[in-house]
């Protein structure tokens, strides 16, 4: 995908996110049970701000920590992000907890179009009214997830994988990811084979799984403690 269309899925998803949230400001978040809809928005408005710091700090030796006296809203702190990126060279440096050579603005705009996207779904489930990830952004979602939430932590590599590999089939597109934890470190390719389990669905189901919502449409192959160890993996 390029950075325009990140760009864009930002702005659709975050929008979307929000209005959710007026609908049901006091809903419980099912898959963040410590939040409600409104504490939602309080995350996403901490995240927009932490990543708009990095845009703005342009260095990619350490974190830059947003004004704490900042009161602006969940929206505006959104329109804020928007306006950095918009405005930003793509391959300019960003701090991240990734490898160095990835601490760029295009990984913040990466990663914050799947974050809006995951919790805007969060947002539309806790109202009552969840609508699918759209397929193009939910396959990058999965191959995103993988390589950053899977693969790397705030304090790096995801620790203690589980044993055997875990294949992922898209059913309405093209998709297929084989996982599997080589020498402790996460090894992902993009293919068909048989896995020790496997999950099947949508790219948007796909995408929920690999974040840890678990979809009734999908369909698992293999033992059930395995698929959930896996699923644990994400962060």
């Amino acid at each position: 995908m390029e950075p325009s269309e990140y760009l864009n899925a930002i702005q659709t998803q975050g929008r979307a996110l929000l209005a959710a949230v007026d609908r049901a400001p006091d809903a419980t978040v099912e898959h963040c049970p410590d939040w409600d809809s409104a504490g939602l928005a309080d995350h996403m408005r901490n995240v927009w701000g932490f990543m708009a710091a990095q845009v703005s700090a342009a260095s990619p030796d350490r974190p830059a920590r947003p004004d704490p006296d900042d009161a602006s809203t969940a929206g505006q702190t959104l329109d804020a992000l928007l306006a950095l990126l918009a405005g930003a060279d793509p391959t300019a440096p960003a701090w991240n907890w990734c490898p160095e050579e990835g601490r760029t603005v295009a990984w913040i705009g990466r990663r914050m179009a799947h974050e809006t996207a995951i919790h805007r779904w969060d947002a539309e489930n806790a109202s009552g009214h969840p609508s699918q990830i759209d397929a193009d952004l939910a396959v990058d979602g999965v191959a995103e997830a993988l390589e950053v939430g899977w693969g790397y932590r705030l304090r790096g590599p995801a620790p203690d994988y589980p044993e055997g590999s875990l294949h992922l089939h898209r059913t309405d597109g093209e998709g297929e990811w084989m996982v599997r934890a080589v020498d402790g470190a996460l090894q992902v390719t993009a293919e068909h084979g048989k896995g020790d389990v496997a999950v099947r669905g949508t790219a948007s189901d796909l995408h929920l799984f690999v974040w840890n919502r678990r979809m009734p449409g999908l369909e698992y192959f293999g033992e059930t403690a395995a698929i959930e160890a896996w699923a644990a993996v994400s962060p």
